[in-house]
């Protein structure tokens, strides 16, 4: 559960340096596209773990 608060909060603060920086630099940037690069492994990594918790397996969701 600690683990996920972690990255929950991890997710918020890369999502703000990432819109700041799409603000400033626009968003195609080298630093914004780097920021959602970031922002998309956190995400994945948020979901991958959420699903392990939920007991949910690709076969169980896939029709």
């Amino acid at each position: 559960m600690v683990l996920i608060k972690e990255l929950s909060r991890f997710v918020e603060e890369k999502r703000a340096l990432m819109m700041e920086s799409a603000r400033k630099n626009g968003l195609t940037s080298d630093e914004t596209v780097r920021y959602s690069q970031e922002l998309d492994d956190l995400l994945n990594r948020y979901e991958k773990i959420t699903r392990k918790e939920n007991g949910y397996t690709e076969s169980a969701g896939s029709l």
